[in-house]
Parts: C-alpha cells; sequence; structure tokens
C-alpha cells in the first residue's frame, strides 16, 4: 500500500511540475514606424503548428506556452521575429518593417489591392512614414531619389513653389507629360508653375497643399501599362495616394506631431570680389575716374561710343549687362557716388547674399482614431506656418482630414475620406527674365561694386518711394526693392476634395462598387500696388483674379471572383466598370487704371472721360473650360496554383474634345506574371525567389476643350470694341494621341538576402496633336493636326540588401537606377516646335526637331575645320579676336540624364533607428546663363587670371606696351584662298576671351554655356527614436512616443557646375528643361519633430 502511495505522490509531483512550467503569456506588439498596436500578427510556438493565436485590433495577444518555448511573430510587410519565453509573462515586441519583401500587397489601377507577385509590371510602394519624415516643402518633393525612373525637378525659386514629376519620359511633345494624381479616388494633376525662360512667379501647384501628415502610403504605377484602366489622364503614369483611414490605439487614440523647420541659404555663385564696375572701354588698366577738380567720382564707364578698336563697345564686344566688372580695383578710395553721398570703394563681398535670410517653418498636427467593428477612423487638424528665405514671402494652411472605413453591415462597407484646407501665400518671388527680378539684377545688372543702397532706401520717411535720378544699371527697374515690399499679391485658396466608396458584397463571388469624388477649389489672387507718391494715387495699383475649378468623378465596378473553376487549380476575377469624368473651370479677372482717389483699392477708383479713357486692361476678362470623358472598361485576372497570372483590360473612352467621328477610342493591355521558384519545386540554390514578367498596353489621349471650332476673343481698341481671329486653323478630323508600350522584367532574390527588380520599357507615341506651321499669307500662323512620333526605351533597376537581421537591430541598403532615351523619330514635315527660347531668338532654345532625343539644346555652335593632327577645332577670324558661328541654330547639348538613382540606407538598434538617402543624376546638360553673364561680366573668379598681370604680353598698333593682359583663343584659322588650316597665333586683349565669345544676349557663340550638369547629393538623413514601453507604462500618460531630427539637402557629394552655380535652379517646371539663368542659391533644411499618442 505504501508503494501504491509513492508512485501517486510522484506522479502528482510530476504533473504539478509540468504544469508549473505551462504559463499564459501577454503583451502588445506594435509597428516601428508608428508604435501604433498592429492587428492580425501571427503569433507562434516555434516548432508548432497548433499553438498559435493571433492579434487583437489593440496588437494585444494571450497564448498559453511552455516556459522554455520560443515564439515567433509574423505579419505582412514586416521582419519574422522570434523571441524566448525564457519564463517571462509579459512580452512587448516592436515589429520593424522589411524592404525585402517581394510579396506584399500595393494598390493598383483603380484603388484594387494586390499581391505585388501577381503584377506583370512594375511598380513602386513608399510609406507615409518614409514621406513624413522626408522634411520636404511638398509630397511630390519627397519622391526625390526614392524611385527608378521617376524624375522630380523642383522648379527654381522658394519654398511653395511646383515640382515636376515625370515617369519614363515625355510622351507627348506639347501635351502635359506628367502622371495622373489619385488621392483616394480623386483624380488631380499637377498643373501650374513657370514654363519657361520668361519666368513670371510661381505659385505653386494644388498638389503643394497635399498634407504629408494625412498619408497613409503613395503607389507609383509606371507607364501607359500601369495607367490603362485610367485612360487618358493616365497615359504618363499614375501616382496613386491613400490617406490614413485610422486604426485602433490603446488610450485616447489622440496623436500629435510637432514639427520646426529651418531653412538656411548656403550655396552663393562664387565671384571675384577685386575689380569693381565698368566696361570694355580701353585696353589700358582701368582706373578711378575724376571729375575736373580732381575728385574722385562714381563712373561705371559702362559702354562708349569710340571704344579700344574706334567703334562702339557694344560692336566690338556685343551685348553684356549692366554688372559689367572690368572696371579699376576696389581699393578703398572715397569717391562721391552715384546717389551724390561719399562711400569708399572697397569690395562687396556679401552683396550677392544681402537680400537672403534664413526661414523657419512650424508644423502641428493633432488627430483622433479608433476603430472597432464599427470599422475605423480617422480625424486630423494641421496647422502649417512658414516663411521664404527673403523677405516679404510666407504661406500659411490649415487642412482638415477625415477618413473612415465603415461597417455599414455585413455586406456593405463604405470608404469615406474628406480633406479641406484654407491656403494663404503673401507674394512669390519674381522669376527668369524680368526687370523686377532682383536675382537678374544680382546677375546682370548690378556689378560687383554693387552697395545694395536701394535694398535699404527704397522708402523716403513720409512713405513714398525714393526716386533714383541718376540710376547708372541698366536692364533693371531702379526701384525693384520698392516693387518687393510694397507692390503686394496675395494667393487664398479654398480647397476641399473627398471621395465615398460603396461596396456591396451581394454573394461571396460577387461585388459592387461605386465611387463618386469631388474636387473644388476656390482661387482669389489680389494685386495692391502702393502709391510712390505723397498724393496716394500716383501709380497705385489694384487687381483681383479669381478662378473656380471643380472636378466630378463616378464610377461603378462589378466584380466576380471564383477559385478553382470547374475543379481546376485555376482562380478567376472578371469584372466590368464606367466612369464618368467632368471638369469646369471658370476664371474672371479686373484691374483699374489711373485712380481718382488716394489709397483707395477699389476698381471703382478711377478717372474716366476726356483724355482718361477706359482702357482694354480696365474691362474684365474671362476664361472657360469644360470638359467630359465617359468610360466603359472590364478586366479579367487569371491566375495558376500561385505561380502564374494573366491579367487583360480593355477601356473605351468618348471624349467632349474630339469630334464626334472620332470621339470614341478603345485600347487593351494584357499582363503576365510567371514565379519560377513556386512553380518548380526544385532546389534553386542561392535563388530563393525568382519571377518573370512582361506587358503589352495601348493608351490614347485627347485634346483641351475649344480646338475643333473657330473661337474669339473680344475687346477694345481706340474705344470701339472688336474682336479678333484665332491665329490657328481649327483641325478638320482630329484624333486621340496614341501610345504604346511593351515591358519585360525580372525580379529575384539570392540567399533571402538581396533582392533585384529590373525592367526594360519600350513606349511608342504617334498621332502627336500639333500646331503644324503654315504660311503667313495664308492668314494663320498654324494649324491643329495629328502628326508626329515620340520614342521612349529605357531600363530600370531597383536592388535592396539586407547586410543583417537580428531580433533588436537590422541593416539594409537601397539602390535603385534608371536610364531612358527619349527620341523624335518624326514631325510629319515640321523642321522644328520651339518650346523655350532664350531672349527670344538672341539666344539659345530647347525645340524638338526629327531625329533628335527629346530636351536638345539648340544654339549657335563654333564652325570647325581639321588641323593636320586629324582633330576638329573652332575657327577664328583672321584677327583671332571672334570665332567664327554657324549661320542658324543648331543642336549643342541635351538636358535629358544619363542616369538617375539614388542609395538608401536603413538601419535600426533597438529604440534607434537611422535613415539616409542619396540622390543623383548623371549627365545632362544645361545652358547656364549664370555662368555665361559672369565670364561676360568679369564676375566669374576665372576672370581675375590675366586682368593680374599673368597673361601674354600685349601690344597697341603702334607698338606701344600694354601689359600683360594678352591671351590666343585656342583654335584655327584657315585661308580663305587656299583653304590651308593654320594654328591661331594672334594675341589679343583678355576681353576676347569673354566678349562675345562667351555668348550673352545676340546672335553669338552659345557652345560655351553648354554645360554638364552632374550632381550626387545628400538628400536626406534622418535619426529618430521611440520611447521604450517600459518607460510609457511609468508614465502612464503616453501610449507612444517618438523624437526625430532630420537634415534635408545638406550638402553636395559632387556638382559638375562651375562657379558653386545651384545645379538644381534651372526655370520652370514645362516640357522646356535645361535653363539657367540667375538661380537663387542652395539652401539646406533641418527639420526637428516631436510625436506622441495618449
Amino acid at each position: 500500500m505504501r508503494k501504491v502511495y509513492f508512485f501517486l505522490i510522484l506522479f502528482l509531483a510530476m504533473g504539478i511540475s509540468l504544469k508549473a512550467q505551462e504559463i499564459n503569456v501577454s503583451g502588445f506588439v506594435t509597428s516601428v514606424e508608428d508604435g501604433y498596436g498592429l492587428p492580425g500578427v501571427t503569433v507562434l510556438v516555434k516548432g508548432s503548428t497548433t499553438n498559435g493565436t493571433v492579434t487583437g485590433i489593440d496588437g494585444d495577444y494571450v497564448i498559453s506556452v511552455n516556459a522554455k518555448d520560443t515564439l515567433q511573430f509574423s505579419y505582412v510587410g514586416y521582419q519574422t521575429q522570434e523571441i524566448p519565453v525564457n519564463g517571462k509573462n509579459k512580452i512587448d515586441v516592436v515589429m520593424n518593417t522589411d524592404a525585402m519583401l517581394l510579396d506584399n500587397v500595393v494598390v493598383t489601377a483603380l484603388g484594387i489591392k494586390r499581391q505585388k507577385r501577381e503584377l506583370g509590371y512594375a511598380t513602386e510602394d513608399i510609406s507615409g512614414e518614409d514621406l513624413t519624415r522626408s522634411g520636404s516643402d511638398n509630397v511630390i518633393n519627397s519622391l526625390s531619389g526614392r524611385a527608378a525612373g521617376v524624375q522630380i525637378i523642383t522648379s527654381d525659386g522658394v519654398a511653395g513653389g511646383s515640382s515636376r514629376i515625370v515617369i519614363r519620359g515625355n510622351n507627348s511633345i506639347f501635351g502635359d507629360n506628367q502622371p495622373l494624381i489619385v488621392v483616394d479616388g480623386v483624380p488631380m494633376t499637377n498643373e501650374g508653375g513657370v514654363t519657361g525662360w520668361d519666368g513670371g512667379q510661381d505659385w505653386g501647384t494644388a498638389l503643394n497643399n497635399i498634407n504629408q501628415e494625412d498619408i497613409e502610403d503613395l503607389n507609383i504605377l509606371k507607364g501607359p501599362t500601369a495607367a490603362a484602366l485610367y485612360g487618358a489622364r493616365g497615359g504618363n503614369g499614375v501616382v496613386l495616394i491613400t490617406t490614413k483611414k485610422g486604426k485602433k490605439q490603446q488610450g485616447l487614440g489622440i496623436n500629435f506631431s510637432s514639427t520646426y523647420k529651418l531653412t538656411s541659404p548656403y550655396g552663393y555663385r562664387d565671384v571675384q570680389n577685386k575689380y569693381g564696375a565698368g566696361g570694355p572701354v580701353s585696353f589700358l588698366t582701368p582706373t578711378l575716374t575724376q571729375d575736373e577738380n580732381g575728385n574722385y567720382i562714381y563712373n561705371g564707364n559702362y559702354s562708349i561710343d569710340n571704344g579700344p578698336e574706334g567703334e562702339p563697345t557694344n560692336t566690338t564686344f556685343g551685348y553684356y549687362g549692366g554688372a559689367v566688372s572690368w572696371g579699376p580695383v576696389m581699393d578703398g578710395t572715397t569717391m562721391l557716388w552715384w546717389d551724390s553721398v561719399m562711400r569708399d570703394y572697397t569690395p562687396q563681398p556679401d552683396n550677392l547674399s544681402m537680400l537672403y535670410k534664413n526661414a523657419h517653418s512650424f508644423t502641428n498636427n493633432i488627430s483622433f482614431q479608433n476603430a472597432g467593428d464599427f470599422g475605423s477612423i480617422r480625424v486630423s487638424l494641421t496647422d502649417d506656418r512658414s516663411n521664404a528665405i527673403i523677405d516679404n514671402c510666407n504661406l500659411s494652411q490649415t487642412t482638415f482630414n477625415v477618413g473612415s472605413v465603415l461597417n455599414v453591415s455585413k455586406k456593405i462597407k463604405a470608404d469615406v475620406s474628406f480633406t479641406y484646407f484654407d491656403y494663404h501665400r503673401l507674394n512669390s518671388p519674381v522669376l527668369g527674365e524680368s526687370y523686377s527680378n532682383f536675382n537678374k539684377g544680382l546677375l546682370y545688372s548690378w556689378p560687383r561694386s554693387w552697395k545694395g543702397i536701394e535694398a535699404s532706401s527704397y522708402e523716403q520717411a513720409d512713405g513714398t518711394m525714393t526716386e533714383w535720378g541718376n540710376y547708372p544699371f541698366q536692364y533693371i527697374n531702379a526701384n525693384t526693392m520698392w516693387s518687393f515690399y510694397n507692390n503686394n499679391t496675395t494667393l487664398d485658396r479654398d480647397k476641399a476634395y473627398g471621395s465615398i466608396r460603396l461596396t456591396y458584397d451581394i454573394t461571396d463571388w460577387l461585388t459592387l462598387a461605386g465611387k463618386a469624388a469631388l474636387d473644388f477649389s476656390l482661387d482669389q489672387y489680389e494685386t495692391k500696388n502702393k502709391p510712390t507718391t505723397v498724393d496716394g494715387m500716383t501709380s497705385g495699383y489694384y487687381k483681383q483674379n479669381l478662378s473656380r475649378d471643380y472636378t466630378l468623378d463616378a464610377d461603378f465596378l462589378l466584380t466576380a471572383h471564383k477559385e478553382y473553376i470547374f475543379g481546376t487549380l485555376f482562380n478567376a476575377r472578371l469584372s466590368f466598370g464606367g466612369e464618368r469624368y467632368y471638369r469646369n473651370m471658370y476664371g474672371m479677372w479686373a484691374s483699374t487704371g489711373e485712380w481718382a482717389f488716394p489709397d483707395l483699392y477699389t476698381f471703382n477708383n478711377y478717372l474716366s472721360g476726356g483724355s482718361n479713357p477706359i482702357t482694354t486692361n480696365m474691362l474684365p476678362g474671362e476664361s472657360r473650360y469644360e470638359k467630359q470623358v465617359n468610360s466603359l472598361y472590364g478586366f479579367l485576372n487569371i491566375s495558376y496554383r500561385n505561380f502564374l497570372f494573366l491579367d487583360f483590360t480593355g477601356r473605351n473612352d468618348w471624349s467632349s474634345t474630339l469630334p464626334m467621328d472620332n470621339n470614341s477610342y478603345f485600347y487593351p493591355s494584357a499582363t503576365l506574371s510567371f514565379i519560377a521558384t513556386e512553380a518548380f519545386k526544385i532546389n534553386w540554390g542561392p535563388i530563393s525567389f525568382l519571377k518573370v514578367r512582361g506587358s503589352a498596353a495601348m493608351t490614347a489621349s485627347d485634346d483641351n476643350p475649344y480646338q475643333l471650332d473657330f473661337t474669339y476673343n473680344t475687346g477694345s481698341f481706340g474705344g470701339q470694341l472688336m474682336s479678333t481671329l484665332p491665329t490657328q486653323v481649327p483641325p478638320l478630323q482630329l484624333k486621340p494621341q496614341r501610345q504604346r508600350s511593351f515591358e519585360i522584367g525580372l525580379d529575384f532574390g539570392l540567399w533571402d538576402k538581396l533582392n533585384v527588380d529590373f525592367t526594360y520599357y519600350d513606349i511608342y507615341s504617334w498621332d502627336q496633336i500639333l500646331a503644324s506651321p503654315m504660311a503667313v499669307s495664308s492668314g494663320s500662323s498654324s494649324a491643329r493636326i495629328n502628326t508626329g512620333i515620340v520614342t521612349n526605351k529605357g531600363i530600370e533597376a531597383i536592388v535592396n540588401y539586407n547586410v543583417f537581421q537580428k531580433p533588436n537591430s537590422y541593416l539594409q541598403l537601397g539602390l535603385n537606377f534608371a536610364r531612358n532615351t527619349n527620341r523624335i523619330v518624326d514631325l510629319g514635315g515640321a523642321d522644328m516646335y520651339i518650346l523655350s527660347e532664350v531672349w527670344g531668338s538672341n539666344g539659345p532654345a530647347i525645340a524638338v526637331q526629327e531625329g533628335e532625343e527629346y530636351g536638345t539644346i539648340y544654339g549657335w555652335d563654333y564652325v570647325y575645320a581639321e588641323d593636320k593632327n586629324g582633330n576638329m577645332r573652332p575657327v577664328l577670324n583672321e584677327e583671332g579676336t571672334e570665332y567664327l558661328k554657324t549661320n542658324q541654330r543648331v543642336p549643342v547639348g541635351n538636358c535629358a540624364p544619363w542616369v538617375t538613382g539614388g542609395v538608401n540606407l536603413k538601419y535600426s538598434y533597438k529604440n534607434f533607428s537611422l535613415y539616409a538617402l542619396i540622390d543623383a543624376k548623371l549627365g545632362g546638360e544645361v545652358y547656364c546663363g549664370s555662368y555665361v553673364i559672369a565670364m561676360q561680366t568679369g564676375q566669374s573668379k576665372e576672370t581675375l587670371y590675366e586682368r593680374e598681370g599673368n597673361g601674354m604680353p600685349l601690344y597697341d598698333n603702334e607698338g606701344n606696351f600694354l601689359g600683360n593682359y594678352g591671351v590666343i583663343l585656342p583654335g584655327v584659322q584657315v585661308n580663305p584662298e587656299t583653304g590651308e588650316v593654320t594654328e591661331n597665333d594672334k594675341v589679343v586683349h583678355y576681353y576676347y576671351n569673354y566678349m562675345p565669345n562667351f555668348g550673352g544676349w545676340g546672335n553669338y557663340i552659345s557652345t560655351p554655356g553648354i554645360l554638364n550638369n552632374t550632381w550626387i547629393k545628400m538628400r536626406e538623413i534622418t535619426l529618430s527614436y521611440n520611447v521604450p514601453n517600459r518607460i510609457l507604462e511609468k508614465l502612464k500618460v503616453f501610449q507612444n512616443a517618438s523624437i526625430s531630427i532630420t537634415g534635408r539637402d545638406l550638402f553636395y557629394f559632387y556638382k559638375s557646375l562651375p562657379d558653386n552655380i545651384n545645379p538644381e535652379g534651372t526655370l520652370g517646371t514645362g516640357n522646356a528643361q535645361g535653363l539657367e539663368y540667375g538661380s537663387f542659391p542652395m539652401t539646406r533644411s533641418f527639420v526637428f519633430s516631436l510625436r506622441f499618442g495618449l
């Protein structure tokens, strides 16, 4: 009996011991990106297929395990983690994102979510966290360097200006080449900004106003294939932005973020600070000017009629700006300045930076979110206030956003999003070739001895404008600074956009979805020019410009899906839908004439009658735009055993802007994705993933409204009403512009550490809608026709390498690069189309011509001759003073980059994370107007060498020694009678090295200004810290908290442009790229952010 008791006690002890090893483990699983709980995370005991659970809506979990078990935590898009239990009852896990995954979910056309493995075309996904962290001014700039084949071009100017985004090159010669932007199903365009050399004011685009704090993720659909279901508007690719819809969060669900941004200008042109104002008036050493009493006086000696060659200096040296600094040494001599004040003639090393300052930006966001059986909701309010790096320029915006997913019933779900913002901006600086652009003044009009008197003395004590009676500087408004501070324009924009999508699960295999979207904008530009005299009327001016723009978009989609069709291993999804797109714009403007009442800004304030007739500019003007596109479309998705995916799509559009006979057009697409590693279950060695994909598609695009008939402009002339005829003959049978594209790709992974995504594409665009030139004698300048062919061919590559991955740390490296060739194949017989010109016909141009690449720069090139060594050399005139040039503008460069790309680094250790991004543009040329003018006017440091007496001995015609100011221009001379080619040996004054042989205004050599514009930039560095949960639990207030610091646009590793000229300061965001002139200085920003949740 005692033995029985003994064994009974032994078994009970063993049972108690085994039971003691089983424990309940609980905790929370959160995301490293935002600290929020992750619902649906799989929690599994390692080695078991039955003992597991998933996290709840808060990211919470409870599981019974043995004390020595190891838990595995896995979730799509995040790195799997293994954590030993070691007897602990509470284990909290922070999940790190996994950039190496090739099977994540992406948003595709019409907002449909699919696994990336299914797609036969290239897409890229960027998280809202990455965009917010970037520290950029807008969502478009945030993409710089992040996506292969996506080129971001920021316009010259200040924060709040526009940006250009191009995916896989330009498909249209004159049309919009930017992708369609879709925000929660609301279609938008990136219209606006400065588009040419002439410049103007860049007020930005509506995309600037999209609040990055509200973005959940951004998907880029590249090329016509991915955008086939968006019709004509998606022919250049699509950028899909999905805003946050809320999620379950511990605590109150309230989140707050506060961001401060400091932007500092730092990169000014390198200039010489020794020689002051003075033109090429003599070959002798420049000296100071004295009056009849021997007193030194300011005299820039800009030009004279009897120059050193006995003719006007403009005849000898071309047309140059008032900034000519070939004058005497700035030695500190006291003299009577041009404003009749005694001043020292001293160097001005800071006059290029005196008009700039640091800019400050403050952004505060508060949001509430929650989720449950009802669905999810998020409400957000953001306040953004900032100024610019120049005075009298600032902006502010208040944004309200709500996003929600509502489970109306078991079968009906509603996706709702709405955004409203109130945007205000004071002034936008004048850019380009304008007499009111102070950047042009710093380059073209104000010499190195300029002291900036106008910047501090533009206004008298009584508030009137200072009159500069003896202003010595040319090609700039003497009262530029008065205008800058007292002639103000404000932009007030009210914009609301949103959508609601209802999804009804009719059965378990049939779904019906419908969407209605609205985008409404109301812009008001108000200009008030302050009167310049004490009477309060002289030069007073008032103008109003009102514009309204709204888009209505509605669609439906019926989808049937079935797995294992007819008992096979095939799955299929068939969808049919339709869309109605409607856009309406209206604008109205008016301004005053000569005022009748002082300081009264109203349209009724004008003199009339007698000698004061109402002029045309005082009459109200109007503009209208109305367009509608109706569409039907369908697509079929077929898959086989999760390794073969085949998609077919078709769409037909009916456009209101095309003739009735041609307004209907159909275009299809097909894609194939084959995952070899899934199909063949063999040992692939180091290959962990292999996918081959291909696609073919067609798209079409229509025209702008009102191009089919003659339209007339009304106005007045001489007090009489009049109408003007159009200069373009409307088309007889206009057709849509067409595109077809092919794409093949290879995605593979090696050793579960290295992933490569490679794509080759070929896009062929024909039936371009162009304005074909006509003889002036016809009464019209052009006719609108379909002609022309443009091609784009290129490669893209994305490489990600997982250096190491541990439970509490990881290091990932990424690389993307792209190469595109964009060629003009046919122009329908036209010789050339000008996209933009420098100084009209008096400088280089961006144009398109058959056989050339898009973006070609045309200018006057050297005339070349072959020397005795067989080298082609530029030819000079007999005197050795001037290069011979071509009779007309010819190709001299191309702005298209050879390669674009980026390198990124992600490192995480416990609660610290580091992100770095290097952005690069290799190759591509630019007409660098700043360099040309700096050399022509003697501002550049390169012009010092001969002036310092390092040149060759120079003698006048009588043999008198002038100094060591001589140069021999490199090149050859050709005997006009014999054709003999000899090396040039003529010693000439150094002026001829820079004037006019460096170009400038007029038909002079353009080639010296065509420069390679390669740069490699430290685009972004971000260091962030997430406060650990153990600290938050002790505080018992915060659910999550983080701090971060970001450096944006910090420096260039390399840039090829000389004189420290801003390599990203090109003019405009239109199709004509590659022109730089008087660009703003480079800037860098530092961003400090604090985020926490309650």
